[in-house]
């Protein structure tokens, strides 16, 4: 089993991170996995030695059973948060905009990830309706809105 690239300490957290914003026509994917407050993108971990836009078409397949294809980069986002514990969180997350041959209707899939079961809602979304959803993280969010074709790739740092 490959390792993901991510550590977990007592005083602090670090992961790699891909996903792919696929779209379908004038819909984009959107993920809620197991419940969160919010809906995010598919995607997950980098596995050690692997590339980032080899990790989002593994993961984009892995969570909806279908090769999706990059178009192109869409972003590079730093995030600093804090973890539930109260703990420091660093992520670095690669984003990028993905087409695949895939009718556009919503489901819900488990998802074995190495070992545990993972609930994904997934839902497609028009721009207009993206505006009013808490979609994570914020930043990608903006990219989105501001017109996907056109957007070069952006580096954001959040803290």
């Amino acid at each position: 089993m490959a390792r993901d690239v991510k550590f977990w300490k007592e005083d602090g957290s670090f992961k790699l991170r891909v996903c792919g914003v696929v779209q379908v026509g004038d819909k984009i994917l959107i993920d809620n996995c197991d419940n969160a407050p919010f809906w995010g993108y598919p995607g997950g971990h980098v596995e050690l030695g692997e590339s980032t836009r080899e990790a989002v078409v593994r993961e984009v397949k892995e969570e909806i059973g279908v090769d999706a294809e990059i178009i192109k980069n869409l972003a590079s986002i730093q995030l600093f948060f804090t973890r539930e514990d109260g703990k420091p969180f660093h992520e670095i997350g690669f984003y990028y905009l993905m087409k695949a041959n895939i009718e556009p209707k919503n489901l819900t899939i488990e998802e074995n990830d190495k070992g545990k079961l993972r609930k994904h809602q997934f839902r497609w979304v028009t721009k207009e309706e993206l505006k009013n959803l808490d979609v994570r993280p914020t930043e990608l969010k903006k990219v989105i809105l501001n017109d996907l074709e056109n957007q070069e790739i952006i580096s954001y740092v959040t803290k």
